[in-house]
């Protein structure tokens, strides 16, 4: 299926949302506030358009869908208190609960319909595409992605607490899908009246979730207060959130010796230093580093220089001596804790492993493949740039991927450091040899992955196209037994780490310090990073 993506109307509206701020509400030190600092800013607070994890979290912190996951990782009820599920599996029907948004209107079916469909029609809103047969396979979004602007979503409210949607084929993670932010409602007559303006700043938005936005001053601070008017306020047992957008660790660090900070991750140049700390912390976090080979580089067309780069790489010296903060190699594209297949094994523990020969023995093997395809492409040198953003822990994984592959006599590597969102823009406009780039999985399946390579994905940035590989994923899709899906995924996975479009470096590791006297900061592997609802502070 040909996904559809407006570059030019991504650029506008990332640029757009970069220069907003909101100033509603001061930030609050008094009463019982958590206090969080954050590397990285809010791109976007409305969950149409949003596509990165601190977006998500603050997002999921406003606004509530269908199903949340509590602290487990298990689907639990949030907006809908129930459903059922038809006996073909194809017909979902979610029962919701008397909730309001914080402008006093009720929380309705009518506001997922709306919502859903403002989505999936917008060629700026990436994440459509989870609608359709590579996401959450609703009937008629693969028709509506391809352009036919005369269909609905079959997802309908049936009256306002009854939303009923139909698929067009099974979807084992569905549910799990109704608790990412793309798939959240929207206050139909407020985002109208709002126009353009929608969520770009606290007075711009609201809130149906436990807290609410109240200020936002772009780069610097947001504050969050309880939302009392959350159909589960009782059980919100903070009066707010300070997030304190800090760039730099170290300072963060020293503002939570200070006592004024309760969560700040810790990148590999501090984990020395606090790991004997009673506030350190680690968490395996569901984010996949990975480099990727734009396939208009003519070298890079070449499978054996492929494999010579992703083989020359010593992943476990790079997470046990410059990482050092919980992250682990990969061994494939899926990373481990993502799903548990029908053998109730978790994924990477029933599947073989890639490019797994380190130190000399890799070295050596890398050698081999860079030998021929020497020959082949008829050069002893030649020089690939590598697109990285300079923040952690992309900066020391790039410097030390760099140094690997120049380990390979004839290879130059020239650094190209881009900030997050221009790296993005570089990967969209095919404007890399190689990238280190990553992807957090929006669902417990492997397919959260193993979709991002098929022909014309939007996120296949290097263009790698192979009929095999698609052929596999769809026998995946339509096969008759779980047992024979996950097979069938395992398959496809060796054929995509035989060509090497693209190669798993590591999984991130989550170094943090934590205050003990606080708690529910709740980690995720998939979908939304960390959850809030839960928070407490002793005072």
């Amino acid at each position: 299926m040909k996904k559809f993506l407006s570059l030019a109307c991504c650029s506008v509206m990332a640029f757009s949302l970069a220069g907003c701020s909101g100033s509603s509400g001061e930030s609050s030190s008094s009463g019982n506030y958590v206090n969080l600092a954050k590397e990285n800013d809010v791109i976007s607070m409305d969950s149409r358009y949003a596509t990165d994890g601190m977006s998500f979290e603050m997002i999921a912190a406003t606004i509530e869908g269908l199903e949340s996951v509590d602290a487990d990782g298990n689907i639990v009820p949030a907006l809908a208190e129930s459903y059922d599920v038809s006996d073909d599996g194809l017909t979902y029907t979610f029962h919701l609960r008397d909730a309001v948004w914080s402008n006093d209107d009720p929380v309705t079916a009518q506001d997922f319909e709306y919502a859903w469909n403002a989505t999936i029609k917008n060629p700026a809103a990436e994440y459509a595409y989870l609608f359709g047969s590579d996401g959450a396979c609703i009937k008629n979004a693969d028709e509506i992605l391809d352009g036919d602007d005369s269909l609905n979503l079959a997802a309908k409210a049936v009256d306002e607490k009854t939303f009923e949607v139909e698929l067009s084929k099974k979807c084992p993670y569905f549910l799990s899908l109704m608790s990412f932010p793309v798939f959240y409602p929207v206050n139909e007559a407020f985002a109208e009246e709002q126009g353009d303006q929608y969520a770009l700043a606290a007075e711009n938005l609201i809130a149906n979730g436990p807290y609410k936005l109240v200020s936002w001053s772009k780069g610097n601070k947001i504050v969050l207060e309880k939302n009392d008017k959350y159909w589960d306020a009782d059980n919100v047992n903070v009066d707010g959130i300070n997030v304190n957008i800090v760039p730099e660790a170290s300072t963060s660090a020293l503002d939570f010796e200070s006592g004024n900070t309760d969560f700040t991750k810790l990148n590999s140049t501090l984990v020395d230093k606090y790991k004997d700390n009673e506030a350190y912390t680690e968490v395996l976090e569901g984010y996949l580093w990975y480099l990727q080979y734009n396939y208009a580089n003519e070298y890079l067309q070449n499978e054996n220089l492929r494999k010579a780069i992703a083989t020359v790489i010593d992943r476990e010296d790079l997470v046990e001596n410059v990482l050092k903060d919980g992250s682990v190699v990969c061994g494939g594209f899926v990373p481990e804790a993502l799903a548990t297949g029908p053998d109730g094994k978790d994924y990477r523990e029933s599947a073989p492993e890639y490019f797994n020969i380190f130190a000399e023995d890799g070295l050596k093997a890398a050698q081999e493949y860079w030998d021929k395809a020497k020959k082949e492409l008829g050069v002893d040198s030649i020089t690939l740039s590598l697109l990285y953003e300079p923040s952690d822990p992309s900066k020391p994984a790039a410097e030390f991927i760099q140094s690997e592959i120049q380990k390979l006599d004839g290879i130059t590597v020239e650094m190209v450091s881009q900030e997050k969102e221009n790296r993005i823009e570089k990967q969209k406009a095919r404007d890399f040899d190689m990238v280190l780039t990553r992807w957090g999985p929006d669902y417990a399946d492997p397919t959260t992955y193993l979709n991002l390579m098929l022909t014309g994905n939007a996120y296949n940035y290097g263009d790698y196209s192979s009929k095999e590989f698609d052929t596999a994923m769809a026998e995946a899709a339509n096969a008759s037994t779980d047992e024979e899906r996950w097979q069938k995924l395992q398959d496809a996975e060796a054929i995509l780490m035989n060509d090497v479009p693209v190669v798993g470096v590591f999984q991130v590791g989550g170094a943090s310090l934590i205050n003990k006297k606080v708690t529910g900061i709740e980690n995720h592997a998939v979908g939304v990073p960390y959850i809030y609802k839960n928070l407490k502070k002793e005072s």
